[in-house]
């Protein structure tokens, strides 16, 4: 693209090469690895291959650090159901003892939203009354 840019700019009387230049160097900065942080995939992978583990392991990364060591110390599955993570599944932290400011990796787990919603739905909000 900055190369067809470049002569789009030559092309016009009043622009200089080193004008050209400058303007496709504003225009189109190189970036660094640093700044944008992709990742190749490996091999021949695919998201529609099946290999849920792969795809999963990779999506980690997306989430921020309490997630991401919750979802590496259950290998990537739900805490209550099980199952892997699919790619268009949103991850949610459950506080296992109910305390949502108690944030120690002993108490996050890593759940579905349909499960987290389940076992919220499963129990009671408060003692019985008598």
């Amino acid at each position: 693209m900055s190369n067809t840019a470049h002569r789009k700019f030559r092309k016009e009387k009043k622009v200089s090469r080193y004008k050209a230049k400058k303007l496709c160097e504003k225009g189109f900065p190189v970036v660094g690895y640093e700044q944008n942080q992709h990742v190749n995939v490996k091999g021949t992978k695919s998201p529609y291959d099946g290999d849920l583990i792969y795809w999963s392991q990779r999506n980690s990364v997306l989430y921020d650090n309490l997630t991401a060591k919750a979802l590496k110390k259950q290998n990537h599955s739900c805490g209550h159901c099980g199952h892997k993570f699919l790619s268009d599944e949103s991850v949610h932290l459950h506080h296992v003892d109910g305390n949502h400011d108690n944030w120690k990796q002993k108490n996050l787990l890593a759940v579905h939203q349909s499960c987290h919603q389940e076992i919220h739905w499963s129990k009671p909000k408060g003692k019985p009354k008598g």
